[in-house]
C-alpha cells in the first residue's frame, strides 16, 4: 500500500468515512505495526541554548543545533531512570502529608518520592520506608497502593505513544512542550530536560493532529469527533466540543477564536470558552489540513481538490481554487498571496482578495507534495514528498537555478519549519535524520542522525 500522499488521482467521489480509512490505512503502511508520524521539527530557545525538537516514529529528540548528540530524548531509552511525573510527585505528597508523621519520616518519605522511577529500584525503596513509619497498616496499605498505581500507569504509558503526528505544543515562556500520541496519550515536557510535568492517557480516541497553546490553555483534536481544551499547567479539561468528523489538524488560534478542520466537510470557529461562532460546511469532502489565518480571511485545503477562502466574521465563503487532487499541506499567506501545494504536485499561487492566478502556470514538482513550504531565504521553500526541495520566486514561481535539492532514499510529509532568522529550514523526513537546509543558498542540507 502506498502512502497517502501517492495517489494521483481524486477521491472526491468517494464518502468522507471511506477517504478517512484510506488516508490513515495508507498513512501507516511500511511502518508495521504502527504508523510512522509526520510531525514538523520545532526550533526552541531554552534557557541559553537553541534546541531543536524532533519527531521519529513515537520518540522526540531535543537537538542541539547542527548535533545529533541529544540534550534528552522521550520516553528515555532506560524507564528505571526516567522520574514520575511532576503531578504525581504532588499528588504523593499530598497523601504523605495527611497521614500526620513526624517531620524526619515525613521528610524521609518526600525524599524517597523524589528519586521515584516509573519503573525499578526507587519503587521498591518507597514502598519500604512506608512500612517503617508508624502510619497505620490500612494508610500504609493505601499510600502503597498509590505508588503501584502512578508508576504501573506512567510506565504503561510510555510504551501507547505509537507514533507522533501533529504539531508539538510549546507554552509561551518556553519551558512545556506539548506532545500528542497517535493513541490518545498527552504528555506534558519540561523542555530543559525531558521530564514529564503530566500526563493524560483517558482518552480512547486517536490523535492525528498536533497542540496548539495559547496563555494557560491548550488545544487539540481527536479522530473521536472532539475538540478539547485543557489547562496547560495541570492537563484538567476545561471544556469539550463535539464536531461531526474526525479531527486530523492542529486547531488554528487567532485573536478570541480557535478554528477546527473536520473530516466531516466542515471548518469549525469557536470561542475559547467552547462554544460555536460558526461552521463552514461548504466543502465537498473531508478537510484535513491546518487552517490559516490572515487579516479577515481563512484558508483552508480539503479533500475534494479544492482550497477554500473564507471570512472570519461569519465563515461565509469569498472563493475556491480548484486543483486536481487533495490540498493537505498547510497554506503559506504573505504579501497578498496564498501559497497552496497540493497532492497534484502542483505549487498554486493565488491573490488572497479574488483567489485569481498571481503565476502564469502553477509550479509543477513532479510528485506530490503533502507537507507545508514555508517562506525563506526570500523564496518560498518546497519539499516533494520523493525527497527533491525546490526554492520558488515568490512573484513568478520559477523554480532557483540551485533547485532542486534531492534528499535520496527518504520521504516527505512533515511541514517544514524554520529557525528565528528565517534563513535555516528543517526538514524531517520519514528516515531517522533531521535535515538542516540554507535557504538562502539553497546547499547541500546539513544531514544530523538522530540518536538511536
Amino acid at each position: 500500500m502506498t502512502s497517502p500522499a501517492h495517489h494521483t488521482r481524486s477521491p472526491r467521489r468517494l464518502p468522507v468515512i471511506a477517504l478517512a480509512a484510506l488516508a490513515l490505512l495508507a498513512a501507516a503502511c511500511g511502518a508495521p505495526p504502527s504508523p510512522g508520524g509526520w510531525a514538523p521539527a520545532l526550533p526552541v530557545k531554552v534557557g541559553s541554548a537553541d534546541l531543536v525538537l524532533v519527531t521519529h516514529k513515537s520518540h522526540v529528540y531535543a537537538l542541539p543545533d547542527q548535533s545529533s548528540n541529544a540534550t534528552w530524548q522521550f520516553p528515555p531509552k532506560d524507564k528505571t531512570g526516567y522520574p514520575v511525573s511532576e503531578s504525581a510527585g504532588a499528588a504523593l505528597n499530598a497523601e504523605i502529608a495527611r497521614l500526620n508523621l513526624d517531620a524526619t519520616a515525613t521528610s524521609s518519605l518526600k525524599t524517597k518520592v523524589a528519586d521515584l522511577h516509573v519503573s525499578g529500584p526507587s519503587i521498591t525503596a518507597l514502598k519500604d520506608a512506608i512500612s517503617a513509619t508508624s502510619a497505620s497498616d490500612a494508610d500504609r496499605s493505601k499510600l502503597k497502593s498509590a505508588v503501584d498505581s502512578i508508576t504501573k500507569f506512567e510506565s504503561g504509558a510510555l510504551g501507547k505513544i505509537q507514533a507522533i503526528y501533529g504539531d508539538i505544543g510549546l507554552s509561551p515562556d518556553k519551558k512545556t512542550a506539548f506532545v500528542a500520541g497517535f493513541k490518545g496519550v498527552l504528555f506534558a515536557l519540561d523542555t530543559t530536560n525531558g521530564r514529564l510535568r503530566w500526563l493524560r492517557d483517558d482518552s480512547p480516541d486517536g490523535i492525528v493532529g498536533g497542540i496548539a497553546t495559547d496563555d494557560g490553555t491548550i488545544y487539540y483534536g481527536t479522530k473521536g469527533k472532539h475538540v478539547f481544551a485543557l489547562d496547560a499547567a495541570t492537563g484538567v479539561q476545561k471544556w469539550q466540543f463535539n464536531t461531526k468528523g474526525e479531527v486530523w489538524a492542529t486547531p488554528t488560534l487567532s485573536s478570541d477564536t480557535v478554528y477546527v478542520s473536520s473530516l466531516d466537510g466542515s471548518l469549525y470557529a469557536l470561542d475559547k470558552s467552547g462554544g460555536q461562532r460558526w461552521r463552514f460546511s461548504g466543502a465537498g469532502s473531508g478537510v484535513a489540513a491546518k487552517p490559516v489565518v490572515s487579516g479577515d480571511a481563512v484558508y483552508i485545503g480539503a479533500f475534494d481538490s479544492k482550497l477554500y477562502s473564507v471570512k472570519t466574521s461569519d465563515g461565509s465563503l469569498n472563493w475556491s481554487l480548484k486543483g486536481d487532487n487533495w490540498f493537505w499541506a498547510t497554506p503559506v499567506v504573505s504579501g497578498g498571496t496564498v501559497y497552496a501545494a497540493a497532492l497534484d504536485g502542483k505549487v498554486y499561487a493565488v491573490d488572497v482578495a479574488t483567489g485569481a492566478a498571481r503565476w502564469d502556470r502553477p509550479f509543477n514538482a513532479g510528485e506530490a507534495v503533502r507537507s507545508g513550504p514555508v517562506i525563506a531565504g526570500g523564496g518560498l521553500i518546497v519539499a516533494a514528498r520523493n525527497g527533491r526541495v525546490f526554492k520558488l520566486d515568490l512573484a513568478t514561481g520559477k523554480a532557483s537555478d540551485a533547485s532542486p535539492v534531492v534528499l535520496v532514499n527518504t520521504k516527505i510529509l512533515a511541514d517544514l519549519t524554520t529557525d528565528a532568522t528565517g534563513k535555516t529550514v528543517y526538514i524531517v523526513p520519514d528516515s531517522a535524520t533531521l535535515y538542516t537546509l540554507d535557504a538562502e543558498n539553497l546547499g547541500l542540507p546539513g544531514n544530523v542522525p538522530l540518536p538511536q
